[in-house]
């Protein structure tokens, strides 16, 4: 791991309206699984995705790298959640229905090891819906700041579930055009500002962390950006969104 670029917590992909619009596509999916099933958050994050998904009956349990992650998902909404390396998961093959992973992997050095431990801990026809960022010609001076290793084709994302035994539900793009103009427009430049200036010392940085946490505004912009779906027959976009099924064992399982 590499030291970070900024404290936990503060990251801009951790809240605002394109946070919450990609948690309203994961959550589509994961209400496809059945009432009360057994669900694993990885990585847990602020708990926004476990605690909606909490609120809508599913058993969930929670594991993040990060300490500070771990507490505070515990702290705030009392969801079991612990610290682990998601390419070593300290829970029993075949332990959950479902889990979900939202841009995750592309931090991860050795993706498929935890492609594969997602496997590993879902029962045998669970599912696992995953979000990473998408085409490496969309790299930005965003995924330097993200920390990112890499950005995904389809292809490069199906082969490393299909290795890992599982079937492919869904494979699609999402953000085109107006989540990806928002990226270029917004994002980008307040990450750029954000590489070279602490929130506390820039104020249009902490103007911009408030208008984050305004729920009427992230609310709006949220609206707009479901107008992507209009487009979803495009393929090209800044994200990828995955559902793969476990149809069996892996071969190296724990």
């Amino acid at each position: 791991m590499t030291a970070h670029t900024h404290a936990w917590g503060t990251q801009p992909e951790m809240f605002g309206p394109r946070h919450e619009y990609r948690l309203g596509i994961i959550l589509r999916e994961v209400e496809k699984l059945p009432a009360g099933a057994r669900v694993l958050d990885a990585a847990v994050g602020l708990g926004q995705l476990a605690g909606r998904m909490q609120q809508r009956g599913y058993d969930v349990i929670g594991i993040d790298y990060s300490v500070d992650a771990a507490l505070h998902v515990r702290k705030t909404l009392g969801i079991p959640a612990v610290i682990g390396d998601m390419t070593k998961l300290p829970f029993r093959s075949n332990a959950f229905a479902g889990v979900t992973t939202g841009e995750t992997l592309e931090h991860l050095d050795d993706d498929a090891s935890a492609v594969g431990e997602l496997a590993r801990v879902l029962d045998t026809d669970g599912t696992c819906v995953a979000t990473v960022p998408a085409l490496q010609s969309l790299w930005t001076a965003s995924d330097d700041y993200y920390e990112h290793r890499r950005r995904y084709t389809r292809e490069q994302l199906t082969s490393l579930f299909r290795a890992a035994s599982m079937r492919i539900e869904k494979a699609s793009f999402w953000g085109f055009p107006i989540v990806l103009v928002y990226d270029t427009l917004v994002i980008l430049p307040m990450n750029k500002r954000r590489a070279r200036l602490a929130i506390n010392d820039d104020a249009a940085l902490r103007s911009v962390a408030r208008a984050g946490r305004s729920r009427m505004l992230v609310g709006a912009v949220r609206a707009i950006f479901s107008l992507d779906r209009l487009f979803s027959f495009v393929p090209f976009g800044p994200g990828l969104l995955l559902v793969a099924r476990k149809v069996s064992a892996p071969s190296a399982s724990r």
